[in-house]
């Protein structure tokens, strides 16, 4: 499972076209709602595909890799793989940057293990949830620099039986637009 799910993802980097790129770094943590643990989270994203239906609405395709921690003994750590939709918001055009509201939802996840700390998954599906605000600053004639701060969440959506959801409150992202 997990080799095809990478094999899908690899294939989807050398076969899209390098027109929309955008690829950031993560870190973030805090307390998980109803539990006594607290999350860490980092990784990487990279949107390789971005429809525009007008200045004010983008959506971006991308994948995205997440290492989540624990702060108890046992079962204290997973690795995530996504594919998520992304849902951007502007308020208005601006020339030197652009603030927006983000939406990543439904997207489906491989997650390594269906347990952190005392919050349990039925199995290794999860979808990855991420809602937030950002700023793309032009940085360059060709880059934009992106800031994003947002809340991390992932779930099976209800689709099996255990489905205590996992938490990531504050989440910090930075990277480039190209």
């Amino acid at each position: 499972m997990v080799l095809r799910l990478l094999a899908i993802i690899i294939s989807i980097f050398f076969f899209q076209q390098a027109a929309a790129n955008e690829l950031l770094i993560s870190a973030g943590g805090g307390p998980q709602p109803d539990s006594p643990q607290t999350n860490r989270t980092y990784g990487i994203d990279y949107s390789f595909k971005k429809f525009e239906k007008s200045h004010r609405q983008h959506i971006h395709l991308g994948v995205s890799y997440t290492r989540v921690e624990t702060d108890t003994q046992e079962n204290n750590s997973f690795h995530a793989v996504s594919i998520y939709p992304q849902l951007n918001l502007y308020p208005r055009k601006q020339s030197w940057g652009q603030p927006y509201f983000f939406v990543r939802a439904l997207g489906p996840s491989y997650i390594s293990s269906n347990q952190l700390g005392d919050r349990h998954q039925d199995n290794h599906f999860a979808f990855q949830a991420q809602v937030g605000y950002a700023a793309r600053i032009n940085w360059q004639s060709s880059e934009d620099l992106v800031v994003m701060v947002s809340w991390k969440h992932f779930s099976n959506a209800n689709l099996f039986s255990d489905n205590e959801g996992i938490d990531m409150p504050f989440v910090i992202n930075v990277g480039l637009n190209f």
